[in-house]
């Protein structure tokens, strides 16, 4: 997954750009899915937006690429006037079945965390996923993602994903109760939190399969 930071004064005019030139951007760059995320909470700066693509692997990632003709000729349709403050490259270490649709919505809650020990980490997701599953939270989504770039480049990135933030809510409700706590417990033993995001997401891009 490729992620840029995008500061601006206008966020909704640069959402609405997304919106309009990101499947043109997406198919141009061989991206599996593409979206924008307008964080809620956590945010490093004022106006952040986050624009981001999956990929089928890393060689279609590191290959794309970023000013290909496509790009340039939907950049110059921004009217918004923008920063982009970061680029982050990450490693998909552990997804959940699942597919994206062009217009999809979601919320997301994302924490960044440091571990010596990332396989019993993304163990102890996996048990979290489970449980919510038992626990009447089958609609959320977990994923656990690895930073190859930036000053967090080792560090994991835990993803929860609902349907809507009404759902992301109603599971951060419940990892107060004991079957939650517990394996919250257990995780706290091994990760240290170093930054957490909520947001609210669209997607604009879907690959044909």
């Amino acid at each position: 997954m490729n992620v840029l930071t995008i500061n601006t004064k206008d966020p909704m005019s640069y959402m609405q750009w997304v919106k309009g030139s990101g499947a043109a951007i997406g198919a141009s760059i061989n991206a599996a899915v593409g979206g924008v995320c307008l964080p809620s909470g956590g945010y490093y700066g004022p106006g952040e937006i986050y624009y981001w693509h999956l990929f089928g692997d890393h060689a279609t990632a590191m290959g794309a690429e970023q000013y290909n003709p496509t790009v340039m000729a939907e950049l110059k349709k921004l009217k918004a006037e923008r920063v982009v403050s970061r680029g982050d490259a990450y490693s998909v270490l552990m997804a959940e079945p699942g597919s994206y649709q062009a217009g999809e919505t979601f919320a997301n809650w994302n924490i960044v965390i440091s571990t010596d020990d990332p396989a019993q980490y993304i163990s102890e997701v996996a048990r979290m996923s489970a449980a919510a599953d038992e626990n009447g939270f089958s609609d959320i989504r977990f994923t656990v993602y690895s930073y190859l770039t930036g000053e967090n480049a080792g560090k994991l990135m835990a993803v929860i994903q609902a349907p809507n933030g009404n759902r992301l809510g109603a599971m951060l409700d419940e990892l107060e109760q004991p079957w939650a706590a517990t394996i919250l417990g257990d995780m706290a033993k091994i990760r240290r939190y170093e930054h957490g995001f909520t947001m609210n997401c669209e997607v604009v891009y879907a690959a044909e399969s």
